[in-house]
């Protein structure tokens, strides 16, 4: 319940690129463009990072989930900070604007609270878990088509050379074992290819995950990833496209006189007069996206490009 007093509204933001401050925000104020243009009724904090992480103080959780619902924002974590309000982060599309934006009580108090945020995200940053950068690192070309990738990924082999590079291997690694992770991988792959310029539709436009070894090891890592993916991209999800018939031992960067497409089964109706976007865990010598590629144009694919959570240094 909102209480009865005037709530003191402070902002501040400085844009990333010029097309955000010529385009997005339409000459109207950052805070209401931030949110839609409707002032938020309760107490809420923000701090905005480049990378595209947001941490929140808010006093009504229904309302600030309501928003992010609005702009495609993905809510990582949150839970009680006091009495009246909640603490957390979430994921936004990365590369456009910094920032910071109070809705409190006085000028001392927005203070109080944007310290607050500094304080606990910014000193615990080194124990996440996960890496949450919203923008992809690279791309490659392989046979022509595009292949982002969102990480440089070192093997476990390699001594690990930071604390980022270790959350690395825990994302890729928990998204291989399946399970909880897949949809806040399809979340920050979202926000990668919306900050890329990615406008695929569900008529012309298909996610297909790239398939694994066997068909267990496929049930448990993809089925969560394309359908969040797909669902939150308007694209169709081409989970089912391919189908293994057998299972096979792992390529593990083997050489390229290995045919990944013998145990392999596709649907046609999938593929044909679509744009491909193929889904993998991490690129290592591309022969798997190269040979997956020319099979999906021979069966009437207008175009492919790969995703791909990391790429082996």
């Amino acid at each position: 319940m909102v209480e009865e007093f005037d709530l003191f509204e402070e902002v501040e933001v400085q844009f990333c690129d010029e097309e955000c401050t010529a385009s997005v925000w339409h000459g109207v104020s950052y805070c209401e463009s931030l949110f839609c243009r409707e002032k938020p009724k309760s107490e809420l904090t923000v701090i905005v990072r480049e990378e595209g992480m947001m941490y929140f103080l808010a006093a009504d959780m229904d309302e600030f989930a309501g928003l992010c619902r609005k702009h495609g924002w993905y809510i990582v974590s949150h839970q009680r900070f006091s009495e009246a309000m909640e603490i957390g982060m979430c994921l936004m599309e990365g590369g456009k604007h910094a920032g910071w934006y109070s809705l409190g009580r006085s000028k001392e108090s927005n203070a109080m609270m944007r310290d607050v945020l500094n304080f606990t995200f910014e000193r615990e940053k080194k124990m996440d878990f996960y890496p949450y950068e919203t923008m992809f690192k690279g791309e490659v070309l392989i046979d022509g088509c595009r292949c982002h990738y969102l990480h440089d990924y070192y093997p476990t082999k390699i001594e690990k050379t930071n604390a980022h590079q270790k959350r690395v291997s825990n994302l890729i690694f928990r998204f291989k074992e399946g399970g909880h992770c897949g949809e806040l991988v399809a979340r920050i792959l979202a926000l990668c290819l919306k900050h890329a310029g990615f406008n695929g539709t569900k008529e012309d436009t298909v996610l297909i995950p790239i398939p694994a070894s066997t068909r267990e090891r496929q049930r448990k890592r993809f089925p969560v990833v394309c359908y969040y993916l797909s669902e939150w991209l308007g694209i169709t999800d081409g989970f089912k496209a391919i189908w293994i018939e057998e299972d096979r031992e792992q390529l593990k960067g083997k050489g390229k006189d290995k045919d990944i497409l013998r145990n392999l089964q596709f649907t046609r109706r999938y593929i044909r007069g679509k744009n491909v976007v193929l889904l993998d865990d991490v690129l290592t010598t591309g022969e798997s996206f190269r040979q997956l590629q020319r099979k999906m144009k021979q069966l009437g694919a207008l175009s492919v490009i790969g995703v791909f959570l990391g790429k082996t240094v």
